[in-house]
This record gives C-alpha cells, structure tokens and sequence, in this order.
C-alpha cells in the first residue's frame, strides 16, 4: 500500500472525534442484552428494538428525514414527468459496453 497523502491534522482529529464517540455512548452494556432477553422471552414488541437515548434520537431523525424526502418526492410527482422527452422521441439506448451482458 502507498503512503497516506492527506492532512495528518484532519486525519487525527477524525480519529479522536471516534474515539471520544465511543467512549460517550449512553448505552449500559449490561442492560441491552437483558433488554433484548426479555423482549425474546416474552415475545412482545417490535421485531427491531432500539436501545438507549441516543440510539432512539438518531433513528428518529432519520425517520424524519426520509418524511421530509417522502414530501419533496409527492410535491415534485405531477412535474417530474413533464420534463423528460416524449415516449416516441425518447433518445435510443446506449449499447451495451463491451464485456457484458446485454
């Protein structure tokens, strides 16, 4: 492998940044197996569980961000459309590159 060319700095502080991530997790170790336990034992709730704050805060945001697409996709739906080429002077198909399939 060749030598790393980049900024030292940047690459450091990338690295404390996870490092320090890691280390402040909310999380108990002790408590998401027997969270996860109990939840198998009894056979209740979702099939996905989320544990800790931190967890459940990231997931919602991303949550919430793919409504926010969802919404940009349903307002864009009735333009989208009407800006590509009609059916019958659609551009032809590139053909496919050499070495593979058509």
């Amino acid at each position: 492998m060749g030598q790393c060319r980049g900024d030292d700095a940047f690459v450091r502080e990338m690295v404390d940044n996870r490092l320090e991530f890691h280390g402040s997790r909310h999380g108990n170790p002790a408590k998401g197996p027997e969270a996860i336990i109990n939840r198998a034992v009894s056979g209740q709730g979702p099939m996905r569980q989320i544990l800790c704050s931190d967890s459940h805060a990231y997931a919602t945001a991303k949550v919430q961000a793919l409504q926010a697409l969802q919404a940009n996709l349903d307002a864009t739906a009735e333009t989208a459309p009407t800006t590509g080429f009609p059916a019958t002077t659609c551009p032809p198909t590139a053909p496919p590159r050499r070495g593979t399939a058509p």
